[in-house]
């Protein structure tokens, strides 16, 4: 006797259609545009303080060059130490190795570093303590302003020459 193959059956047999789905639908594409969009705005805000903050660190590795250039120069210039003393908003004449360097400096530091918000420009001081002969303490100040600060910035530095 033959056994009926009961694959050919299944096989005749109509199969119901299933759907499939052909493709995303708009929700599903919106909502990722909205993820991806906040994602972006993300990085692009890390990117503005990122900028900022290598802006203000720029300006503190300027403040620290004229700083120590001011230094070389009373080092270079031990005898006449004493006479680099000078405030903000000073100038020494230029008719001195210590006046042209004073004056070559502060304008290093105009030329470099930007004014206040409140529109005073960059500048600096130097005050020079006699510890003993031939020693002295130098204490090197310079301030500017950046554009988030609302008051001026000041770098300060102490070193013994």
């Amino acid at each position: 006797m033959l056994k009926p193959d009961i694959r050919s059956y299944a096989a005749a047999a109509p199969q119901p259609r299933r759907k499939r789905q052909g493709g995303a639908t708009l929700v599903e594409i919106h909502v990722t545009v909205v993820v991806v969009s906040i994602g972006l705005l993300g990085v692009f805000a890390l990117q503005a303080v990122s900028l900022r903050n290598n802006y203000s660190s720029l300006l503190r590795g300027q403040a620290t060059v004229l700083a120590t250039d001011i230094v070389d120069r009373i080092r270079a210039n031990r005898d006449n130490a004493a006479s680099y003393n000078v405030a903000y908003g000073t100038a020494l004449p230029a008719t001195s190795v210590h006046g042209k360097d004073v004056t070559d400096w502060k304008s290093q530091i105009t030329i470099l570093l930007p004014g206040t918000p409140a529109g005073a420009t960059a500048d600096g001081e130097v005050v020079v303590n006699t510890l003993s002969a031939g020693r002295f303490e130098v204490i090197v100040r310079i301030r500017w302003g950046e554009r988030e600060e609302s008051s001026a910035i000041q770098f300060e530095t102490r070193t013994e020459v």
